[in-house]
């Protein structure tokens, strides 16, 4: 399998260890992403990374991905640890998610592409990423279905975390709504293979995405090293008492394990009778579903059997 290389810029040895390994070795977080989200099969996996391109590495505090960019490839972070954010007319940013190895860093834009877009990814350290062109993208998913339907997954399980952390800045208090902020960090790392007890996020990084001020989590921080959870050396945020941890949030992961419980879902595509619909050209989660989206008759219909989806009722005509 051969790797090509874009708009390469050297960041240290991690980026250089990074491209001297083998080929499914440097891809292997992307691999066990693809794997968790139901791509099991090695010719799928060998054709998105005969697809997937090494691009540049970033260091801690650039953008990986600007505000206003509407690029025409997706990324994917392969080391390092990144954010997506939005930065507030007062200068202020808002985390919105913080991205772990093999995680898609703007799989929204390859469904809603916005020129507009304020939305950003950040390195928080140093990242290397892999790009994938939307026209292969577009084109994998049309020859491998399930590649499509991991996609899904994979937004599925966005919009989870995106409900958990509304749910916990609107109505959490500080301490709680940090506790959780950090057990969710410690899942999401052993998810992708990291079973470390330290999460190289600063207390800005957790103020952005709990919606808190520096004082504010400075005194939450001294709260949770008072209580023996957090290590007290040093600046580092090591948690030495997670079972406290997670008691304190009331830590369920159950909504980390979206791509697990969708994986139960059968679809297959019926076609439409009478009269004859005009095929249109599907959305990735059109196809990630196996769902057909007709046009007939001035109306639209989604066709989907042996599921539900709240978007999507069986036989449902959208105007």
């Amino acid at each position: 399998m051969l790797v090509s290389t874009m708009n390469f810029r050297p960041v240290g040895l991690r980026m250089i260890s990074f491209l001297k390994r083998s080929g499914r070795q440097a891809f292997g977080p992307l691999i066990q992403k693809l794997r968790s989200l139901g791509v099991d099969s090695d010719t799928e996996l060998d054709a998105v990374l005969n697809r997937t391109k090494v691009g540049a590495a970033t260091r801690r505090g650039e953008d990986i991905i600007a505000p206003g960019r509407s690029p025409r490839h997706s990324t994917v972070l392969m080391e390092g640890v990144a954010c997506l954010y939005e930065r507030l007319q007062d200068g202020n940013r808002q985390i919105y998610a913080f991205q772990y190895p093999g995680d898609f860093c703007d799989l929204h834009q390859h469904v809603l592409p916005e020129t507009n877009n304020e939305v950003a990814v950040a390195a928080i350290t140093d990242c290397s990423i892999g790009i994938i062109e939307h026209k292969d993208l577009e084109q994998l998913i049309a020859q491998y279905p399930s590649l499509g339907l991991a996609l899904w997954r994979a937004s599925m399980l966005e919009a989870s975390i995106f409900r958990k952390r509304l749910l916990n800045v609107g109505r959490q208090p500080a301490l709680q709504r940090v506790a959780h902020l950090l057990c969710e960090q410690l899942a999401r790392r052993e998810a992708v293979g990291i079973n470390s007890a330290t999460i190289p996020l600063t207390q800005i990084d957790l103020a952005d995405a709990a919606g808190l001020s520096i004082v504010h989590i400075n005194r939450t921080f001294q709260e949770l090293r008072r209580l023996n959870i957090l290590s007290k050396e040093g600046r580092t945020i090591k948690v030495v008492d997670r079972e406290r941890l997670a008691g304190l949030a009331s830590f369920n992961g159950n909504y980390l394990n979206m791509p697990q419980l969708l994986s139960h879902w059968h679809v297959k595509i019926e076609r439409a009778s009478t009269p004859a619909p005009r095929m249109i050209r599907s959305t990735p989660w059109a196809a990630g579903l196996n769902t057909t989206l007709l046009w007939a008759d001035d109306t639209w219909q989604a066709i989907v059997r042996n599921a539900y989806h709240p978007w999507l009722e069986l036989g449902q005509w959208f105007g």
